[in-house]
């Protein structure tokens, strides 16, 4: 089989990215292993630079349908205290709120777009390698217990955190230090306010809430790994995590009564990323090209804007092998941007001691005054100040 792009895995990158190809009459058969997508403790907040990308790729509408909610602000605690209720339409260059979606149904809704457009989608299949020959690569993989292979002008790996692919298209892969651990669950009978997002922080501590509607919430606990590996995985370990996420001082009633209904896992929070994550005929997108700490919850917006990006160069040209390369250059732009503002919030948010307890107390409340002027990892993304001046203002040294 030969066709214009193979996708491998049909999450959020890679069914996006389908879509958006197979819409202007490109031949794209989608390689996923899922029959059925489950909850395994994924990101379920776009960020507002994420929706205006998600709008220009067409996909707002059809998440919004299948439940995506309009979540306008942003709340931040710190030690118990409200220190902020910013009202995002009106705080961004895009004027848009997040969006908010329970993970497996946004991945469900955005294949199903993908199939309407004209991909050829095959779920339940194994993908178990690629070759490279005469500038073409061919996926290996079986169906239905046959092996079976197709050849594609551009081969694309979105097949997230771990991907194979980087593997075996000979990537190579940078990984931060270990800073942050973080864990997760879903949970229902909640009273967190559902018309925004909620960051707890507390000392060396935080919880991270995205309300889903009818009392329910993705939950996150937040810790530096510093203070030792907690493994707060598996359901015994589900009254620590609660508790955990008290103790940030986020408001107890949101805790109280509350029924965990997936799993709990916790994981690392260090990025890991491929420097150029292309070559010729064969390119990565989403977690698989880089994978930003998920402590900042950017990883859903990152991924629309690599899917916008890769196939915009696509479309702009028949020759895809230089849409690749200005693909790759542009990404590790915007990646190298995002992750250089998460490295200065890191030292401002999670370096403990009195000298970093006194620069909060000069920078937070001049964020909170005026959050356009700093670098906005929620408001902007890599969109927005990330210069020399950015990070002394962030540090609290201009």
């Amino acid at each position: 089989m030969n066709v214009d792009m193979t996708v491998v895995g049909g999450g959020v990158a890679g069914s996006t990215l389908a879509a958006a190809v197979a819409a202007r009459g490109g031949n794209v058969l989608v390689l996923e292993r899922e029959t059925k997508f489950k909850d395994r403790v994924r990101g379920e907040n776009i960020l507002p630079w994420g929706v205006a990308t998600a709008r220009r790729l067409g996909v707002v509408d059809d998440l919004v349908a299948a439940g995506g909610r309009f979540v306008p602000f942003f709340n931040t605690y710190a030690m118990g205290a409200q220190m902020e209720h910013r009202p995002l339409p009106q705080t961004t260059p895009t004027r848009e709120a997040c969006i908010n979606m329970y993970h497996p149904d946004l991945q469900e809704t955005l294949l199903t777009r993908a199939i309407n457009a004209g991909a050829d989608v095959k779920r339940g299949v194994t993908v178990q390698g690629i070759a490279e020959k005469d500038g073409r690569w061919t996926a290996s993989y079986v169906e239905d217990g046959q092996p079976r292979s197709v050849t594609a002008r551009v081969l694309v790996g979105a097949d997230g955190r771990f991907s194979q692919m980087r593997e075996w298209g000979g990537f190579n892969v940078t990984r931060d230090p270990e800073r942050l651990r973080i864990a997760g669950t879903i949970v229902q009978g909640t009273s967190v306010p559902d018309d925004g997002v909620h960051l707890c922080l507390g000392p060396g501590i935080g919880t991270f809430v995205a309300p889903l509607g009818n009392q329910r919430a993705r939950m996150y606990f937040v810790y530096v790994s510093a203070m030792g590996d907690r493994k707060m995985s598996g359901k015994d370990k589900i009254p620590a995590f609660l508790e955990a996420c008290r103790a940030t001082g986020a408001p107890g009633e949101w805790f109280d009564g509350v029924e965990v209904m997936g799993p709990l896992a916790e994981f690392e929070g260090a990025d890991q990323s491929v420097p150029s994550p292309s070559r010729p005929g064969l390119a990565l997108i989403g977690d698989a090209a880089a994978a930003t700490d998920p402590s900042w919850g950017c990883g859903l917006s990152k991924t629309m804007v690599d899917v916008d990006t890769l196939s915009t160069c696509l479309a702009e040209t028949d020759d895809w092998d230089a849409a690749l390369t200005r693909y790759a250059a542009t990404h590790d732009d915007y990646y190298g941007k995002l992750h250089e503002i998460h490295r200065w919030m890191n030292e401002l948010v999670w370096t403990g001691g009195p000298a970093a307890d006194e620069r909060r107390s000069r920078v937070f409340p001049r964020m909170l005054a005026d959050p356009t002027g700093f670098p906005d990892s929620t408001g902007q993304g890599p969109f927005g100040p990330c210069d020399e001046r950015a990070r002394r203002l962030i540090l609290g040294e201009a």
